[in-house]
């Protein structure tokens, strides 16, 4: 009986602290009861983000082609990073050696056996990663530095870490075995008297590593094992390196179990073995308290032969006696442990509920739990490992080729782009070039800027041969044609180039790009070489058409191929007989998960739906921003000539396209829906940085067009929407930091969305969420039943300000309703300065942002117009103080000082509560107000 109830409450107490193990370990995310708490890694990858990996050209595929997206990585078997070839020198071992984890990741290993050698684990910078189940052996540098000013008498010093966490932040490791063996430092050699150390940390954590747990893992044979915070003197540390150590087996190490500088360090339930007198590895200390250190310990055992009392397990490892240590429950060597010369000072309290088990369980628990080879995962996924050297995209002698496809190119490693050359495409039956690549600068030979880099940069011809107004007609836009991401060199072709069911050869410049293939250097593509490929028959559907950037069944590799397709036969221009030019008939284009980096355009196509698999799985979009491709943005039967003449690239040819990722012009009713559009630009003081995601350019009248975004994201910096005529964002995500909503728009509705500030890189000023340029007598921009962000670095942002001047006819109406705003919403709301418009001269803090004019005789605020706010509340849905808001403020008149109404706390959410009345005066659905109601 008594062994049932022993049984069962090691049960309970398991099940209190271990992740869901009802789901599959890959898929399972830290646990509750430590720092790391809300660690998810790659545990939402799709299928196709989800890779089996056998070596090292495999793991770097995997870890390239998954970029930030949640993946997870599961290694089958030893991965040896040499892959047989020794590290020539430290920097040889430097690039071979690094497994550097990007965000949203689970690296986990398959079952026993699995693990790595001579490699390090790089989390640097990143967020959201998973370290699981794997058998590391620690990495031996293989040119440690003598430093003779390291202690008393010199010192080897090494680096790599076999996990080294730094500046990063949702960090799991797991159920992972760290060894020596068999390197261990009595096999080393003894140079100027000291063992040649060639091993660095087992698991290093430093530079402001922030929220990290660290359990059932088993370090051995190790000397310095866990260093938390690097530096005495890097300040910037506090409050951050936050780390849970639980119920880990520390067998044989010597030190730094852990040792902690700054950090928030909770240490419960580890089993600590060990000897004062072993070699090789003797038992220094257990846990070193540092600089301003707070480490709290609860219910640890240490069995370390030759030790007695606190001190011989706890220490200050230093001259500064800054740090704390407080214990309850500990043991050593069956007995309490004690009082401690580490000062117990005030222990913090952990952000998060937990239950020790007794340190009469801890033994027995950890040593059945801990390691390597405790798990196994059955996940599996359809993720491109395969991507090795020499493997080209399409396949030579591919007869299902895209006629939208990119040309890619593997090499051993990263290769460089030239400054010259060609990539040609040739019909195969008649060797007529059909597209030519030039990466020279001849393509912007009429440039005199020089902060652009004009080589790899081609003109563009959006939609060419597919829009409505002319062969020529097209979005001209300035890109970069040719990419290298991992060891993989792509190339953009222009865009719709080649046709259906044709036959064409690649050939390509020995200078356009610089590596090796399979040890040869790159020597170029000729005819000869047999790089052909057949595009395969049209779709059969006007109107249903798929896209996906892997795989062989989707009509499209390119939401562009899609658009051109629905343009040619669907748009309002296009002949009847197709049976898809008017409003009546829907259009669907399905995108599957998938990353697509492009330039879009869309035009004269009505009711059409982009619909993709997954909000955070579908990404479409590309850089462009305002240096890059100047203005707005429109298309035309030609590119433009003229040189800019003002900006930070003064003298680039504008060629007309504009700078958003995406152009729609004269679209009724499109709907995108359950996807992520990013312009990836980010601001910079070298650039003139508008980046608008998407720009929906229609007229300014009640027959305007209609757009709608449903659970979609939308991630920019300045500009990320620009909108005109009549708009519904229900259930969707907006990012930005400057103006990053804005436009001309008749009404445009963000419901039950959120609204995210994001940091600005190029200025520490507050942000400002909205700008309204919007046609008078409609209800402009108005926020209902949604939700004001911030990511946590930002502190500052305003409601809104204008643009307007003295001649601007637009007008600045805004209104939040029943809005929910996080504190980094200043509490005066709205941004207004010394600026001139028609309203007057203004007299508030806010820079030279002039006052807001709502179109009324003197630009003062009214229910109906102008800066209104109704019912706001705060993150947690309490009314907000509103107490500061902006109201009646002092405007210059014609240099006579008046008090005028700026902005207003509405009394009621009238003309502003439902769809019906934001989008009352839509007449394009009927011809009469009234006529469009949207509903999800």
């Amino acid at each position: 009986m008594r062994t049932a109830q022993r049984l069962s409450c090691i049960a309970a107490l398991l099940a209190a602290s271990l992740p869901a193990w009802g789901l599959d370990a890959a898929l399972q995310t830290a646990p509750t009861d430590g720092w790391g708490a809300g660690t998810t890694g790659g545990s939402a990858a799709t299928p196709d983000h989800i890779y089996t990996v056998h070596n090292r050209a495999e793991l770097l595929n995997a870890l390239a082609n998954g970029g930030t997206a949640p993946k997870i990585i599961k290694v089958a078997g030893t991965i040896d990073m040499t892959e047989g070839t020794p590290f020539a020198s430290t920097a040889d071992q430097k690039v071979r050696a690094r497994v550097r984890l990007t965000s949203n990741t689970t690296l986990i290993g398959e079952g026993p056996g699995a693990g790595f050698v001579n490699a390090w684990i790089d989390i640097s910078s990143v967020s959201q990663v998973i370290v699981r189940n794997l058998h590391l052996v620690a990495p031996c540098d293989v040119g440690p530095i003598w430093d003779p000013t390291d202690g008393a008498t010199g010192n080897w010093n090494s680096q790599y870490d076999a996990i080294g966490i730094v500046s990063a932040t949702q960090v799991w490791i797991d159920r992972n075995t760290i060894t020596d063996a068999p390197v261990t430092d009595d096999t080393l050699p003894i140079e100027n008297g000291k063992t040649k150390q060639c091993h660095d940390g087992a698991i290093d954590i430093t530079k402001g590593a922030d929220l990290i747990t660290v359990s059932y893992n088993v370090l051995t044979a190790h000397d310095k094992t866990m260093l938390i915070g690097g530096s005495d003197s890097l300040t910037s540390d506090a409050g951050k390196l936050r780390v849970t150590i639980a119920n880990n087996v520390f067998d044989g190490v010597t030190q730094r179990v852990p040792r902690v500088r700054f950090g928030q360090v909770h240490v419960f339930n580890n089993y600590f073995v060990g000897s004062k007198t072993a070699t090789p590895y003797p038992h220094l200390y257990s846990i070193g308290a540092g600089k301003a250190s707070n480490i709290l310990s609860q219910a640890n055992v240490f069995a370390v032969d030759g030790a007695a009392g606190c001190d011989s397990v706890v220490t200050y490892p230093s001259s500064d006696h800054t740090g704390v240590f407080q214990d309850s429950g500990s043991m050593l060597n069956g007995a309490a442990l004690g009082s401690c010369s580490v000062a117990p000072g005030t222990a913090f309290v952990p952000g998060y509920v937990f239950k020790p088990r007794p340190a009469a369980l801890v033994k027995a628990n950890a040593l059945a739990q801990a390691g390597a080879g405790k798990l196994t995962t059955q996940i599996s996924g359809s993720g491109n490992v395969g991507d090795v050297a020499g493997t080209k995209v399409p396949a030579a002698n591919e007869t299902g080729a895209y006629t939208d496809t990119r040309l890619a190119l593997s090499f051993d490693a990263a290769p460089l782009i030239g400054t010259t050359g060609r990539i040609n495409v040739y019909r195969a039956s008649d060797d007529v070039l059909v597209d030519s690549i030039d990466v020279s600068s001849a393509p912007s030979s009429t440039d005199t800027q020089t902060v652009l880099a004009r080589t790899n940069l081609e003109i563009d011809a959006l939609g060419l041969g597919a829009m409505p107004d002319g062969a020529t007609f097209a979005r001209y836009v300035w890109y970069r044609p040719v990419s290298v991401t991992g060891s993989t060199a792509t190339v953009k072709l222009h865009n719709n180039k080649l046709d259906f069911g044709t036959a064409y050869y690649v050939t390509m410049d020995a200078s356009v790009l610089s590596g090796t293939i399979k040890g040869a250097a790159f020597a170029g593509i000729t005819k000869a070489d047999g790089w052909k490929f057949t595009t395969r028959a049209a779709p059969t559907s006007y109107t249903q058409l798929s896209v996906d950037d892997n795989g062989t069944t989707a009509n499209f590799r390119t939401l562009q191929g899609a658009l051109n397709w629905v343009m040619k036969y669907c748009s309002t221009n296009s002949p009847s007989s197709y049976g898809c030019n008017t409003v009546a008939t829907p259009k669907v284009i399905s995108v599957a998960n998938g990353n697509y980096p492009e330039f879009n355009v869309l035009r004269k196509v009505s009711n059409l739906s982009i619909v993709g698999e997954s909000r955070d799985g579908v990404v479409v979009g590309d850089e462009n921003f305002e240096s890059l491709n100047s203005g707005s943005g429109a298309s035309a039967a030609s590119a433009a000539t003229a040189l800019s003449t003002s900006g930070k690239t003064l003298g680039h040819r504008v060629l007309g396209g504009g700078r958003a990722s995406f152009l729609i012009e004269t679209a009724d009713l499109l709907t995108l829906q359950n996807f992520t559009l990013k312009n990836p630009h980010e601001r910079s003081s070298s650039w003139d940085n508008q980046a608008e995601t998407i720009y929906f350019n229609t007229s300014t009248t009640a027959a305007a067009a209609r757009l709608v975004a449903k659970q979609m994201a939308f991630y920019s910096q300045q500009d990320t929407l620009q909108l005109k005529g009549y708009n519904w964002f229900y259930q969707s995500l907006i990012a930005g930091n400057v103006d990053f909503i804005w436009g001309n728009v008749m009404a445009s509705l963000f419901e039950e969305s959120e609204i995210r500030s994001v940091p600005d890189p190029a200025s520490s000023s507050p942000g400002y969420v909205v700008q309204s340029r919007a046609t008078a007598g409609d209800k402009g921009f108005v926020f209902l039943n949604s939700t004001l962000t911030a990511d946590p670095a930002v502190s500052q942002a305003y409601l809104a300000r204008s643009g307007g001047t003295t001649s601007t006819t637009y007008v600045d109406n805004v209104a939040f309703a029943n809005t929910r705003m996080g504190s980094h919403i200043l509490p005066v709301g709205w941004c207004v300065g010394t600026g001139t418009s028609k309203t007057g001269v203004g007299t508030g803090s806010c820079g030279s942002n002039p006052p807001p004019w709502s179109g009324t005789t003197d630009g003062a605020v009214t229910d109906t117009a102008g800066w209104r706010e109704f019912g706001s509340m705060d993150a947690s849905g309490a009314p907000l103080d509103v107490s500061a808001r902006l109201g009646v403020a002092s405007v210059k008149v014609n240099s006579v000082a008046t008090s005028l109404a700026l902005a207003k706390l509405l009394g009621s959410a009238t003309g502003l509560s439902t769809r019906a009345e934001v989008f009352q005066n839509s007449t394009i659905a009927t011809g009469a107000p009234g006529g469009w109601v949207p509903a999800p």
